[in-house]
């Protein structure tokens, strides 16, 4: 009896340590629909392209993507990709301020790499982003979503009445224009000067 009670509490906590380090995912497909991964279940949304751009660095590569959707709003996505010689600095919070220059971030909501944060702009105006951060290397994000549009998807996510209480609402920053929508400030102050990115110290010693 005692081997069954053990042999049970060990299968339920198997299953809690494997839900706990389920990790999500956020792409952008090659026909234009971002998908979010969650839990085994997901959220799809196809766009339309309206401006696309790629930046390299020495170190990191950064492909931008203006989407249009059904009811005209416009979002950016945006991936990035570090060499293997090379990793984030910080952690995925302190990346994000950093990367659109911010007064303040909000971390709204945190399911293992999946983030939802209300990032405060130079100009005051509050951007609703969806960031996805799996390892030191990648970064994927979503950004300039409405208060509906942010607190609908979060409620799909995670339905907390109270959690959704907590969202900034007013004073959002919408994205009107494909030819200035994107906010992020890539540079190489930024990469360098600010240490975003440094030498992989996993390597060290191999």
């Amino acid at each position: 009896m005692k081997k069954y009670i053990y042999q049970s509490l060990l299968s339920v906590a198997t299953l809690l340590l494997l839900s706990a380090c389920s990790v999500s995912t956020l792409v952008l497909n090659d026909n234009q629909e971002v998908v979010l991964n969650y839990d085994e279940k997901s959220i799809e949304a196809k766009g339309k392209s309206l401006k696309e751009s790629k930046l390299i660095f020495s170190t990191i590569a950064i492909k931008q993507n203006v989407l249009q959707f059904k009811d005209q709003s416009l979002l950016v996505f945006e991936s990035t990709n570090v060499d293997v010689l090379y990793m984030y600095n910080f952690a995925t919070q302190r990346s994000i301020e950093l990367i659109f220059d911010a007064r303040k971030i909000k971390t709204v909501y945190r399911r293992n790499n999946l983030y939802f944060f209300q990032i405060t702009l130079k100009n005051d105006k509050v951007l609703n982003a969806l960031v996805q951060q799996s390892d030191d290397q990648t970064l994927s994000m979503i950004y300039g979503f409405s208060a509906a549009q942010f607190s609908k998807i979060l409620s799909q996510v995670e339905g907390s009445e109270k959690l959704l209480a907590t969202l900034q609402t007013e004073n959002i920053e919408i994205l009107n224009d494909a030819s200035t929508a994107v906010r992020s400030q890539w540079g190489t102050k930024l990469i360098a000067i600010d240490s975003l990115i440094v030498v992989n110290d996993t390597l060290q010693g191999r």
